[in-house]
């Protein structure tokens, strides 16, 4: 019995250990930006805030928006890298999904606005989930990060792509014309980069969600060309069926 206990101790110990190194901020291999459709997520999401405002004349409305920057390792999923010295309390909060009783970031007013702009999500304190969770670990500061996450959404509403998609709103499109675009856009083989998320609501599959692998270094940020990887990495998972909707406001 003894051996069993001493053995758990050690398991326990190195457990820690490990999950204290796996945390350490800018420790990671690469980004993934997050975007959401925020019409489809509206679907099923029609009690927040940001839903019950929706109107035609947002950014919202005609692009993706920020659902969160994470920086990730190379291999993982699931996104267990997170909440790089990030308190218990806060922790436990955030997983009880009491956003807005973390403590609030501390955002220049020109980020904050831009951010309410691009991450509508901020009227549920999404942004504060995002940082301790994701952003923690990625060895920005709480403003650069967030100044970092609005440059990029900015960008790519910019892209062909993101026009592409806001054009079909209201339309089935093809999965495969999705990724062509990228590709068009980006480079070929760019599409293992992205990944197309579906959800199926009241019997019809959306497009909620598209998730991008970015390199590490985002000290540039003047082309969304600029930002994807120069190294290969796994392709994207998506499950998006081979035909799907653009939902629209």
């Amino acid at each position: 019995m003894k051996y069993l206990v001493k053995f758990m101790f050690i398991v326990l110990l190195s457990t820690s250990s490990y999950s204290q190194a796996y945390s350490k901020a800018g420790s990671f291999d690469y980004y993934v930006l997050a975007l959401s459709w925020q019409s489809a997520f509206c679907e099923y999401r029609r009690g927040k805030p940001a839903c019950r405002s929706q109107k035609k004349s947002d950014f919202s409305a005609y692009n993706f928006v920020l659902h969160g920057l994470w920086p990730n390792k190379k291999g993982r999923n699931g996104h267990r890298y997170g909440y790089c010295n990030v308190s218990k309390s806060i922790k436990w909060k955030d997983k009880k999904r009491r956003w807005c009783k973390m403590p609030s970031l501390n955002l220049s007013n020109s980020v904050r606005t831009d951010l309410n702009k691009f991450m509508p999500g901020t009227m549920s304190c999404l942004q504060r989930h995002e940082w301790y969770k994701h952003g923690s670990c990625s060895g920005l500061s709480e403003n650069k990060y967030y100044e970092v996450s609005n440059r990029l959404v900015d960008l790519f509403s910019k892209t062909s792509f993101n026009k592409l998609v806001a054009n079909n709103a209201g339309n089935y499109i093809r999965r495969s014309k999705l990724l062509r675009a990228f590709d068009q856009e980006f480079g070929k083989g760019s599409r293992a980069y992205l990944g197309l998320k579906c959800k199926r609501v009241r019997g019809k599959k959306l497009l909620t969600e598209i998730r991008i692998r970015l390199q590490k270094d985002l000290s540039k940020i003047d082309n969304f060309k600029d930002v994807l990887p120069t190294r290969r990495f796994k392709t994207m998972r998506g499950n998006c069926p081979s035909r799907f909707k653009i939902d629209a406001l």
